[in-house]
C-alpha cells in the first residue's frame, strides 16, 4: 500500500521542535490524525500541543491556510485550535498548534454522537455564516484566502482532470488500467454531476470541505475543536451537507440538516438535487483516493453507496 503519511523518526521530530522551544519536549508521541498527515502530540511545561508533517507534494495547499483561518475566523461558535507555527521542513510541511481537550467525535459512543449532532449543525451553520464577501474566486484558497477558481462550476468539473506531476493525484487516469478504479463508473458519476450542475447556485459561502466526525472534537459533551481546514472552500454551503449525508448515512444528516436550515434561515431550493450532485463528486473524490491508496475495501463501500443513492433518487 503506498505511503501517505510522511514517516518521521522522533529523533528528527525533537530536534525541529527544539528549534522552536526553549523548554524541554515531554510526551512526545505519535497519534492518529488524518489520511495524508503524520501527527505526533508532546507537551512544553503544563501546554500540550500538536505538530503535523504533511508531504509537501500532497496537496498544493500547506498547513499556512490553517493558520489563516485560525487568525481569522475563529470563534467560540467556531472553535479553531491555535495555529502558532508553519513551515517547510526537509521535503514536508509542517504546522504547530495547541491542544485543545477532547477527542474525535466519531470515537464516542454512538448515544454521545446523537446528543452532539445540534451542536454538529449548529457549528456547521456558524462556519457558512462567516462573511466571504471581501474573499475572491470560487473552491479550495490559499493561505490568503484567495480561491483559486473563477467560478464554483468549474472547481466541481476538475475532479474529472489529470493533475500536474508534482501534485498528490498526478497523472491518475492511469489508475483506470492499474487499479480496480472503474471507468465506466466514473464517467457515469460525472455525467450525473454535469446535469445536477444546473440546480446548484453561484452563492459563496465558505465551506469547510471535509466537515466529518473526524475533524471534530469534543470534551464533556461540548465541540472543542474544528479541524482540518486544507479542504475549506468557498462554494454552496449544501456541500458539506451533502458530505455529512455520504459517509454517515445512519445519522440521518440530510434530513436533520434541512430541518434545522428551514428553521433558521427558509427553505432552500433544490435541496435534494444539489446534495445529490456533491454526493457524487465525493463519491468520484474518494474512489480515485482509495485506488491510489489501493483500499478495495473503502472503496467498494463508497461505490455501492453512492448507487444506493442514485438508486433511492430515481
Amino acid at each position: 500500500m503506498p505511503h501517505l503519511r510522511p514517516s518521521i523518526e522522533q529523533e528528527l521530530v525533537l530536534a525541529l521542535l527544539q528549534q522552536h522551544f526553549t523548554e524541554p519536549i515531554t510526551n512526545l508521541a505519535l497519534i492518529e490524525g488524518g489520511q495524508i498527515a503524520c501527527t505526533f502530540a508532546f507537551r512544553v511545561g503544563e501546554q500540550a500541543y500538536i505538530l503535523r508533517f504533511m508531504a509537501a507534494n500532497s496537496m498544493p495547499i500547506s498547513f499556512a491556510k490553517e493558520a489563516f483561518l485560525s487568525q481569522t475566523i475563529a470563534s467560540p461558535q467556531i472553535p479553531i485550535p491555535q495555529v502558532l507555527q508553519t513551515g517547510r521542513w526537509q521535503d514536508m510541511h509542517f504546522a504547530i498548534s495547541r491542544r485543545v481537550p477532547g477527542q474525535m467525535v466519531e470515537k464516542l459512543p454512538v448515544q454521545a454522537i446523537v446528543q452532539l449532532i445540534p451542536s454538529i449543525i449548529a457549528t456547521l451553520d456558524a462556519i457558512h455564516q462567516v462573511d466571504v464577501s471581501q474573499r475572491k474566486n470560487y473552491g479550495v484558497f490559499n493561505e490568503q484566502g484567495v480561491g483559486l477558481y473563477t467560478n464554483w462550476r468549474s472547481f466541481l468539473i476538475k475532479v474529472k482532470d489529470e493533475e500536474e506531476d508534482w501534485d498528490y493525484f498526478g497523472k491518475w487516469h492511469s489508475l483506470f488500467e492499474k487499479t480496480f478504479l472503474e471507468r465506466e463508473l466514473f464517467d457515469d458519476l460525472f455525467q450525473r454531476m454535469m446535469h445536477l450542475l444546473d440546480f446548484c447556485p453561484t452563492d459563496r459561502y465558505l465551506v469547510h470541505g471535509n466537515y466529518s466526525l473526524r475533524n471534530i472534537l469534543a470534551h464533556e459533551g461540548k465541540i472543542t475543536g474544528v479541524v482540518d481546514w486544507l479542504d475549506a472552500r468557498y462554494g454552496d454551503f449544501v456541500y458539506d451537507i451533502a458530505g455529512l449525508d455520504f459517509w454517515i448515512p445512519e445519522l440521518r444528516m440530510r434530513e436533520l440538516c434541512q430541518q434545522y436550515y428551514q428553521e433558521r434561515w427558509g427553505s432552500i431550493p433544490f435541496y435534494k438535487e444539489r446534495v445529490l450532485c456533491y454526493e457524487c463528486y465525493i463519491a468520484m473524490s474518494a474512489m480515485r483516493f482509495f485506488a491510489k491508496k489501493e483500499d478495495e475495501r473503502a472503496y467498494q463501500w463508497t461505490r455501492d453507496r453512492i448507487l444506493r443513492l442514485l438508486q433511492g433518487s430515481a
